[in-house]
């Protein structure tokens, strides 16, 4: 248990250095991972290595996507293409929420990634609302329902992560979908229900379809569907189905049709953006790194197998696991591997179980998740800000997951 009250003051230090004292994210969350590190007594070396690791997996994971989904923004931003797009949609689309909502949950899964998805689509959703405070809810809109989709859905990561470790579903993993494809849509319907409450009405400037389309505005993302479809289809080809390459096609593609003082401009201004965002994403896998290279998912699993029933331990655990560390891939290979080490779990449904995992994937999405500071950059909210938009309704999203999983494993 020697790690639970280091990881609470770590947590704490976060909190009070993020909100009383403002120092950015990275430098925030770096020292955090030295604080907890030194209080768990684990050696120096080892820390270092931890917080270098962790963040040099955030780094190889998000920087090229990062980069290019910014570039691309700006490019649109600096030849007023945001315009163009934001005009297409409204002249098929007079409901931007619902919009930002779907176009969130139905990108995050072929892209492989929730984060991904927002990059590319926060620019143009946050101009579907000229008034600042509806802008900042279609973000959180866009975030949370990308989140919902890839959490839950096979064969989003999450989701193949579990079923491979644990070994379930062996030939037929896709039947997982029919029960969590209806509950990720009742968790979108709810959230925008909810959002719906809080955004204003539209002016009516804003719901005046535009016409017209601008295939130039909408090159670069042509360019990143059409290199991962002829990646998925075309074995020769496959190659173009990784992200990362069909990303800088986009870029490549937006660059290409633009003047070169623009083309410079967008450039200088893009990497700033993009590294501001990536030193925040990568201080979280920092702390990351170190809380998975301590004992603390040994210390957490001694201390709910005492307390709890078998039938809730998947859920506690990638809760805590998800807290730690943010990654909500790391949490369903970590949680999963822990479980093969537990006899018992085998008594679970296999759904129920893959359910729970994905429960504790939604929970306390907080300072060591990456995603958090990257919404909190890009709507330019406070703190507590994205804690009541973001945190709180993803943990939401878990309960209602956790309770289907406890009714499938309650119904024989």
């Amino acid at each position: 248990m020697e790690t639970l009250i280091p990881f609470a003051v770590a947590l704490a230090a976060i909190t009070v250095a993020s909100l009383r004292y403002r120092l950015p994210p990275f430098l925030t969350l770096v020292g955090a991972s030295v604080l907890f590190g030194f209080l768990a007594g684990m050696p120096a070396e080892t820390i270092v290595t931890a917080i270098t690791g962790g963040a040099g997996r955030i780094f190889s994971i998000l920087a090229i996507v990062i980069f290019c989904g910014v570039g691309i923004a700006q490019v649109l931003r600096e030849t007023g293409r945001i315009t163009e797009i934001v005009a297409d949609i409204r002249g098929l689309v007079r409901r931007p929420l619902a919009t930002a909502g779907a176009a969130g949950y139905l990108l995050s899964v072929p892209l492989m990634c929730g984060i991904t998805s927002f990059v590319i689509l926060a620019p143009i959703v946050t101009h579907l609302r000229t008034d600042k405070q509806a802008s900042k809810t279609l973000l959180y809109c866009a975030g949370i329902a990308g989140m919902i989709s890839y959490v839950l859905l096979y064969p989003a990561p999450v989701v193949y992560s579990t079923v491979t470790t644990l070994g379930l579903f062996s030939g037929e993993p896709w039947e997982i979908d029919l029960v969590a494809l209806p509950l990720s849509l009742l968790l979108l319907a709810g959230l925008l229900l909810a959002l719906r409450a809080r955004t204003p009405p539209a002016e009516p400037s804003e719901e005046t379809p535009a016409g017209g389309r601008h295939l130039r505005a909408w090159l670069p993302f042509l360019v990143i569907v059409l290199a991962l479809a002829l990646g998925s289809l075309v074995p020769p080809l496959s190659a173009l189905a990784n992200i990362n390459l069909a990303l800088l096609a986009g870029l490549f593609a937006a660059l290409a049709t633009v003047l070169g003082d623009v083309r410079e401009k967008a450039l200088t201004r893009g990497t700033k953006n993009a590294g501001i965002i990536i030193f925040d994403l990568a201080g979280a896998g920092a702390f990351g790194g170190v809380i998975a290279a301590s004992t603390f998912p040994a210390d957490v699993t001694a201390l709910v197998m005492g307390y709890l029933p078998i039938t809730l331990l998947p859920f506690v655990i990638a809760a805590l696991v998800q807290a730690a560390q943010g990654s909500r891939v790391v949490t369903a290979a970590v949680t999963a591997t822990i479980l093969t080490t537990i006899p018992a779990v085998a008594a679970i449904d296999p759904l129920a179980l893959v359910l729970m995992v994905s429960a504790g994937a939604f929970m306390f999405s907080y300072v060591s998740d990456p995603f958090f500071w990257l919404l909190k950059r890009t709507t330019g909210d406070d703190f507590s800000g994205v804690v009541r938009n973001y945190t709180l309704p993803l943990s939401a999203a878990g309960l209602v997951t956790l309770a289907a999983a406890l009714v499938i494993q309650a119904v024989p």
